[in-house]
C-alpha cells in the first residue's frame, strides 16, 4: 500500500457553530487543479465565505465538503500557498466542481530592492507573537495523519479527527489537550516480532508534540533560531517579497553562521508585511543538530530501555517540519503542521543493517472556537501513548474525505475509558482541606499530637473485621495494647464519624466516650500513671469509599475483575486508616506488631499484611482469613484485598544460605504475564538490598499481589493491575515504585503526612536505581531526567504540618523529590559515599518514625556538610534554584560572572560548568556575584550541566 504525502497548507480558521441532530447536509465534491493543466493541489482549502465550515483536499487534491443546509446559499473561498484565492458562488443544492487555481505572482517592488536587515524583522516577529496569536486557551478541530514504512513495508497508517484544547505558552500544569472524536488505521503485519514492530511502528506524542512545535511555544525553546539567546549563531537574510491574494509576504533565509553545536537548525520564514506575523516556517536540521537529537532526542529514557531489551537501534538521519498560519478575527492561528522524518534502523540479530525508516505527521486545523476555552476534564488522549494505540483498528474508506469536522455524526470509534474506582461522594457537597480551601478543627483534631494522644504509645493491634459484600458494609473489633507515656484518664482514639461505635471496653467494663468529627475522646475510670493496659472497641458501618477524582482520597475499592467478579481492596493512604478501623491514626505512633482477621465470603482468597496463620469457617458461607505483622507497621499500612486469586511460592536465597518465601497473587488470567513481570523481583530486591541494605521484613516474609490500585502495603505489596500491555511486563515502574516503599515508607515512616517526600521521592529515585543497575548510568540519568515533565511547581513540596495535610496536587513529591534527591548526588559527588549514606539511613531509622528534619541533621552529620539551605531551597520553596550568568570573551579566554537566584538565605550549591570542550568542572556560587576567568574556552563551547542538577539557567 502507498500513499503520497505533500504539505497541506493555509486552512481558514472559523468558530464551530453547534448544530442540531437534526441538520441537513448538501454534498459538493471534485479537485482542485492548476489553471492549465490537470495537476492537482493536495491540501488546498475550502471554505464557506460568510460561515465557520470548511474542510481541505486530500493528497490527490479530491475533496468532499458538506455544508449545512441552513447557510446556502453562500459563497466558496479556495485557497492555498503559493495560489491566488479563488471564490466561487454556491447554489443550495450539491454539485461536482472541478476548481483551478492560478499561481501566485512574485514581485519584488523597487523599495524593497534596498538591503534589508533580515534579523531586524525576525526580533520585531518575534516581539510581536503575543500581539499577533491568541494568548488564550483555544478550541480547535483538526485532522491528524501517521504515515510510518519500513523500507517498502508499511508499519502505521492512521488517521482521526481531533478536538483540540490548545494553549498559548504550555506549562506543567496549563497544557495542550487532545481528544481522538474519531479514529481507523490500516492492519498491518508485525512479522512474527511483535514488540520489536510496536517498537519501532508506534510513535508516541506526536499529535502533542506537533502543537508543541507550534511558533509560540518555539520561540521560547533552548534551540530555536526563534530565540533572541541564540541570533548570534545564524545569519538571518531577507530573499524576496511573496504577493498573496491582497497580501504581501516577506521571506527570511535562516542558516547558521558556521557549524557549532548551538546553531542546530536552519529554515524559512514567511511574514505578513502588514502584522509581521509569521504565516509560515519551515525548518530542517543540520548535521550537528542530528548529532544532538540523537543523543539526547530519541524518545527519551522510554526509548533507551526498549532499545536496550530489543537489541535494536533507530538514529535520525533527516528531520523537517512545515507549519502554516491563517487569520481569524483578527489574531493568527495554526492552520497546519507537517514533520517528515528519516531514520535508519539496526538490528544485527534481525538482519537490519542502516534499513530507512520513514515517517510523516499531518495535522490539519479545520475549525477555531473561541467561544470554548475551558481545559478537557475528560477522555483526554494519552500524551505518553501513540495515537495509533489509542484508535479501534478501522479501515472505512469514506472516513476523512467525507468528515467536515463539524460535528461527530456517527458514534466514536473509540471505545471512552471507564474509571473502575468507586466514585462515592460528590465533589459538590465535601470539604477539601489543603492551603487553598483553608483547614478545620477536624484537620487540627486528625493531624495534631495533642496531650490526648501523646500520653500513650502504642504497642498492639487485634484486628477483625467481618466483610458484607452485599451490602458494602463491615463490622470490626480491635484491641488496641498500650505502654502509658504520661498519666492521663481522658484519651483520644479516631474512628470516621460516618463509622458507628457499639461499645468501648476497659478492663472489660464499658466505659463513656464523646465524639468530635472524626476523633473519639475515651473517659477512663482511673486516672494510669505507668505499665500497659488496653481498650476494646466494637464498631460498623460503611467505610467511605475511594474517589479518583480528588489526590489521595482513600476508601475501600468495590471493584470487579476482567469476569464480572468482585474484586474488593482498602486503599486509604492520606484519609487514614481510621476510615475503616479504630486506632490512633497518626503516623508518629507504630504498634510493634499486630494480627488482622478478615472474614469474607466463601469462594474468594483474601490478603492482608504479614504472614498467613490460618483460614477458618465461618458459619456455612464465610471463611475467617489470620494474619500476622511481627514488625511495626504503618497505620495506612495495613490493609486488605480479595478477589478469585491464584497463588505461588518461590524463595529468594540471601547471602548463600538465609531464604526469604516470595508469595505471588494473582488473577488467573494473568499468570502467565505476571510470572514474566514477577521475574525481575529476585534481582530487584538484590538490588534494593545493596543499595539500601537487608530487606526489613524477612520474618513476615515478601507478598506481591495484583490489585484494583497500586498501594506499598507493607509485606503485602499491591501493584495494580497486570494490564496487556507487554512493554508493562518488561518494565514495570510500578513494581519497582511500591517494592521500594518497603524501605522508605515502611520501614521508615515519617512522623507527620507533611514530610511524605520522605517516603515518595526516595521510592521513585529508586526506580532510577534499578535501571542503573540494569542497563547503566546513563540511561539512569535519562529515566531521573525525564521526571522533570511532570514537575508542576505549584506548591511546596512540604505541606502543613498538624493538620494531615494530603487532599492537594501532590505530584512534585514524586518527581520534584527524585530530581532533588539526582542533585543531591552530583552535589556529593562520590558514589561510594552515596550509597553508603542511603544504607546509614536505613540501619539508622529502620523500625521508627521520623521528621524531614531529623532525616536533613542526619544527612548534614554524616557528610559533614551544612545542607539546609539546599534542602529547604527544594523542598519549602516552589520555584527552582536559578543560576544567572553572564559571558565575556578575552581573546582565548571566557570570563563567567555567576550567582544563584534562590529563595532561601545563603543558598549556595555547587555546580559543573564547562572548563574545556567536553570536558566540566565544579563552581560554587553563592547568592552573591562571583568572576572567574576559564582559559581556552569560546563562549560557544560554554555550558551547564543540567543533567545532574535540577536547575534553571538564565544567560544575562
Amino acid at each position: 500500500m502507498h500513499f503520497r504525502f505533500v504539505l497541506t497548507l493555509c486552512l481558514f480558521f472559523c468558530g464551530i457553530r453547534m448544530l442540531r441532530a437534526q441538520e441537513k447536509y448538501v454534498t459538493f465534491s471534485g479537485h482542485v487543479q492548476e489553471a492549465g493543466g490537470h495537476a492537482a493541489i493536495p491540501g488546498a482549502t475550502l471554505q464557506l465565505k460568510n460561515a465557520g465550515v470548511g474542510t481541505a483536499c486530500n493528497a490527490a487534491g479530491e475533496f468532499v465538503f458538506k455544508a449545512p443546509g441552513h447557510l446556502l446559499p453562500d459563497s466558496l473561498l479556495i485557497t492555498s500557498m503559493g495560489y491566488q484565492p479563488l471564490t466561487i458562488a454556491l447554489p443550495a443544492n450539491g454539485a461536482a466542481l472541478t476548481l483551478h487555481l492560478e499561481k501566485a505572482v512574485v514581485h519584488l517592488p523597487e523599495v524593497t530592492v534596498t538591503a534589508v536587515d533580515g534579523l531586524a524583522l525576525v526580533k520585531e516577529a518575534v516581539a510581536r507573537i503575543p500581539r499577533n496569536y491568541d494568548t488564550a486557551g483555544v478550541r480547535l478541530t483538526a485532522f491528524y495523519r501517521e504515515y510510518i514504512r519500513l523500507r517498502d513495508d508499511t508499519l502505521n497508517y492512521n488517521e482521526s479527527v481531533l478536538d483540540i484544547f490548545k494553549t498559548y505558552n504550555t506549562t506543567a500544569s496549563y497544557k495542550d489537550q487532545v481528544r481522538i472524536v474519531k479514529g481507523r488505521k490500516v492492519r498491518t503485519d508485525d512479522h512474527g516480532d511483535p514488540r520489536f514492530h510496536s517498537f519501532i511502528s508506534n510513535i508516541t506524542n506526536t499529535a502533542y508534540s506537533s502543537l508543541a512545535e507550534d511558533i509560540q511555544k518555539v520561540a521560547l525553546s533552548e534551540w530555536s533560531f526563534l530565540a533572541e539567546r541564540n541570533f548570534r549563531y545564524y545569519n538571518y537574510t531577507y530573499l524576496e517579497t511573496l504577493q498573496q491574494g491582497s497580501s504581501s509576504l516577506v521571506v527570511i533565509d535562516i542558516k547558521p553562521r558556521k557549524p557549532q553545536k548551538k546553531a542546530l537548525l536552519y529554515g524559512t520564514l514567511y511574514l505578513d508585511d502588514a502584522s509581521k506575523a509569521i504565516v509560515r516556517c519551515d525548518w530542517g536540521i543540520t548535521p550537528e543538530g542530528l548529532d544532538y537529537v540523537n543523543k539526547h532526542g530519541k524518545g527519551g529514557v522510554g526509548y533507551s530501555i526498549m532499545s536496550f531489551i530489543l537489541h535494536a537501534t533507530l538514529d535520525f538521519t533527516n528531520i523537517k517540519t512545515s507549519m502554516t498560519y491563517k487569520p481569524y478575527k483578527g489574531k493568527w492561528y495554526l492552520s497546519s503542521m507537517q514533520r517528515h522524518w528519516n531514520l535508519d534502523v539496526n538490528s544485527p540479530r534481525r538482519n537490519l543493517h542502516h534499513a530507512p525508516w520513514t515517517g510523516d505527521f499531518t495535522l490539519q486545523i479545520t475549525g477555531v472556537n473561541k467561544d470554548s476555552t475551558r481545559p478537557f476534564t475528560g477522555n483526554v488522549a494519552d500524551r505518553v501513548n501513540s495515537v495509533g494505540n489509542q484508535i479501534s483498528m478501522h479501515t472505512d474508506t469514506a472516513f476523512w474525505e467525507h468528515y467536515n469536522f463539524i460535528l461527530p455524526e456517527l458514534p466514536d470509534s473509540l471505545r471512552k475509558p471507564q474509571d473502575s474506582v468507586t466514585m462515592g461522594v460528590s465533589t459538590d457537597t465535601v470539604h477539601i482541606s489543603n492551603r487553598e480551601n483553608g483547614f478545620t478543627l477536624a484537620d487540627t483534631l486528625r493531624g495534631m499530637l495533642t496531650p490526648l494522644r501523646t500520653c500513650y504509645d502504642v504497642a498492639y493491634y487485634d484486628l477483625a473485621a467481618d466483610i458484607d459484600l452485599a451490602h458494602h458494609y463491615l463490622r470490626g473489633n480491635n484491641r488496641i495494647k498500650f505502654k502509658v507515656v504520661a498519666p492521663f484518664s481522658r484519651m483520644q482514639v479516631d474512628l470516621y464519624a460516618n463509622m458507628k461505635i457499639d461499645t468501648i471496653l476497659f478492663r472489660g467494663q464499658p466505659v463513656p466516650y464523646t465524639r468530635a468529627f472524626d476523633a473519639v475522646f475515651v473517659q477512663l475510670p482511673v486516672t494510669l500513671q505507668s505499665g500497659e493496659d488496653e481498650l476494646y472497641i466494637s464498631y460498623e458501618g460503611a467505610p467511605q469509599e475511594s474517589d479518583a477524582r480528588r489526590s489521595m482520597w482513600g476508601g475501600i475499592l468495590w471493584d470487579h475483575d476482567d469476569e464480572g467478579n468482585p474484586w474488593v481492596q482498602m486503599v486509604c493512604q492520606g484519609s487514614g486508616a481510621s476510615l475503616w478501623w479504630p486506632c490512633k491514626d497518626h503516623q508518629s505512633d507504630e504498634p510493634d506488631s499486630m494480627r488482622i482477621r478478615i472474614t469474607i465470603p466463601n469462594g474468594f482468597t483474601e490478603i492482608s499484611n504479614g504472614r498467613l496463620m490460618s483460614k477458618t469457617a465461618v458459619g456455612p458461607d464465610k471463611t475467617c482469613f489470620e494474619w500476622k505483622v511481627t514488625y511495626p507497621i504503618n497505620n495506612y499500612g495495613a490493609t486488605f484485598c480479595f478477589g478469585k486469586y491464584t497463588h505461588w511460592q518461590d524463595y529468594l536465597v540471601r547471602n548463600g544460605q538465609d531464604t526469604l518465601t516470595l508469595d505471588y497473587y494473582v488473577l488467573p488470567w494473568h499468570e502467565q504475564r505476571a510470572r514474566e513481570m514477577f521475574a525481575q523481583v529476585k534481582p530487584m530486591l538484590k538490588a534494593y538490598e545493596r543499595d539500601f541494605g537487608p530487606y526489613p521484613f524477612p520474618r513476615d516474609g515478601f507478598t506481591l499481589l495484583e490489585s484494583p490500585y497500586q498501594m506499598e502495603h507493607q509485606s503485602g505489596v499491591c501493584i495494580g493491575k497486570v494490564l496487556k500491555d507487554s512493554n508493562a511486563v518488561f518494565f514495570p515502574t510500578v513494581l519497582w515504585h511500591e517494592v521500594a516503599h518497603e524501605w522508605w515508607g515502611n520501614a521508615i515512616t515519617v512522623k507527620d503526612i507533611a514530610d511524605m517526600w520522605v517516603h515518595e521521592a526516595f521510592a521513585t529515585y529508586a526506580e532510577s536505581l534499578f535501571v542503573e543497575d540494569r542497563m547503566g548510568r546513563a540511561v539512569a540519568i535519562e529515566y531521573s531526567n525525564a521526571e522533570r515533565g511532570s514537575v508542576k511547581n505549584k506548591e511546596p513540596i512540604t505541606g502543613v504540618y498538624n493538620v494531615n495535610h494530603i487532599h492537594y496536587d501532590i505530584g512534585d513529591m514524586y518527581s520534584k523529590g527524585s530530581l532533588l534527591l539526582h542533585t543531591f548526588r552530583s552535589v556529593l559527588n562520590d558514589d561510594a559515599r552515596w550509597f553508603a549514606l542511603l544504607r546509614d539511613i536505613q540501619a539508622h531509622f529502620r523500625y521508627q518514625t521520623l521528621s524531614s528534619d531529623e532525616l536533613v541533621n542526619y544527612i548534614c552529620r554524616q557528610t559533614g556538610k551544612d545542607l539546609h539551605a539546599f534542602f529547604d531551597q527544594y523542598l519549602k520553596h516552589t520555584s527552582i534554584p536559578v543560576l544567572e550568568y553572564s559571558l565575556r570573551q578575552q581573546g582565548a579566554s571566557l570570563q563567567l560572572r555567576y550567582r544563584w537566584k534562590a529563595d532561601e538565605a545563603g543558598f549556595n550549591m555547587p555546580v559543573r560548568v564547562s572548563s574545556a570542550p567536553g570536558k566540566t568542572a565544579f563552581i560554587y556560587p553563592t547568592t552573591s556575584w562571583k568572576t572567574i576567568t576559564i582559559p581556552h574556552l569560546q563562549a560557544d563551547d560554554f555550558a551547564v550541566d543540567e543533567d545532574h542538577f535540577y536547575i534553571a539557567t538564565r544567560q544575562l
